[in-house]
């Protein structure tokens, strides 16, 4: 009936061109189009979007920022993971009521970056210098890299500027993705709602000094394993399958997947396994050897933050709360 039906994605104001009537988004009335057209609907952070039925996910995973060179064409969206400790912060901090984040790969970029912001805006408070280098606190930074500093009365509508040794720098290496989030076990479930409609997933692990670590890779696992149960998804690359044997074999339940064992609302089980996994990693390490053993347990809350930091702009690249939160 219409060419454009063709195409994989459709926004709402296409089909209106092709002379479909108007769809009534109160009732989700798609049925019509289904029938007729071949194809599938997908509400998408409050948008209605159409693909084909038999088009799935796809999903690459990089399990260092320097290996996402060749997966990178056609990425529809870059999923940051830096569990240890970016990307949980960054999680923590907006739903603890952070206004925007800005993140630097240099201590010196962040801090030009917020004198700069300070004189635009000059009647409201300067932004927060935040994160870390070698897992420590920076000298003349307002926080570090815990989550447990990134409380409602500290941030609370506040502007952020992060830097840190390996989550920030891994943000940079994915700028060229069309949609970018940031992910931690933390908002686990809401990341997969997410990625609901998405055709071809591309998570990039952020590792530790360029290292793999098994934290990063667990969560990538964690991100296939429920979007294999919920959407079909195939994953295109060995990466994807050592995560997902990784993250398989680390947590050992009774149901076929440790994603079925979640919606079976098994987390705080899991969270604690989890937990002890994380004592073992190469950043958990880190860590523990700092003092900052109970970032390991804040950071191994599987599901219980429902907020997604979204990449709202570049140059310099800043996260808001994903507009649907």
């Amino acid at each position: 009936m219409c060419p454009e039906l063709d195409s994989l994605y459709f926004s709402l104001s296409r089909i209106a061109s092709c002379g479909f009537p108007r769809l009534l988004l109160a009732n989700f009335a798609v049925a019509d189009l289904d029938g007729i057209c071949g194809i599938g609907s997908v509400i998408h952070d409050g948008e209605l979007i159409f693909r084909t039925l038999d088009q799935r996910m796809r999903i690459v995973t990089s399990l260092l920022p320097e290996l996402m060179s060749a997966k990178s064409d056609g990425t529809d969206v870059a999923v940051v993971i830096d569990v240890l400790r970016a990307t949980s912060v960054m999680t923590t901090a907006f739903e603890s009521g952070a206004k925007q984040i800005f993140t630097c790969c240099e201590v010196s970029e962040a801090i030009t970056l917020a004198g700069e912001l300070a004189l635009i805006d000059q009647m409201h408070q300067r932004p927060l210098l935040c994160g870390e280098r070698k897992c420590k606190p920076i000298a003349g930074f307002d926080c570090g890299n815990s989550p447990a500093e990134y409380t409602p009365a500290r941030v609370r509508g506040q502007t952020l500027i992060m830097t840190t040794t390996n989550g920030t720098r891994a943000i940079e290496s994915a700028s060229a993705a069309k949609r970018m989030i940031a992910a931690s076990f933390l908002n686990l479930t809401r990341v997969v709602e997410f990625l609901r409609g998405f055709e071809l997933v591309h998570l990039v692990c952020s590792g530790t000094d360029g290292q793999i670590t098994a934290e990063d890779v667990l969560l990538a696992g964690a991100i296939i394993d429920a979007c294999i149960v919920e959407y079909q998804a195939t994953i295109q690359d060995d990466d994807s399958r050592l995560a997902l044997q990784a993250w398989s074999s680390s947590l050992p339940v009774a149901e076929s997947t440790p994603w079925m064992s979640l919606r079976n609302e098994k987390g705080m089980q899991l969270s604690n396994v989890l937990a002890k996994c994380l004592c073992n990693t190469l950043g958990g390490e880190n860590l523990r050897r700092l003092g900052f053993e109970q970032d390991l347990q804040l950071c191994a809350q599987i599901g219980q933050k429902s907020v997604i930091a979204e990449r709202s702009q570049r140059g310099p690249t800043a996260f808001e709360l994903l507009a649907n939160n």
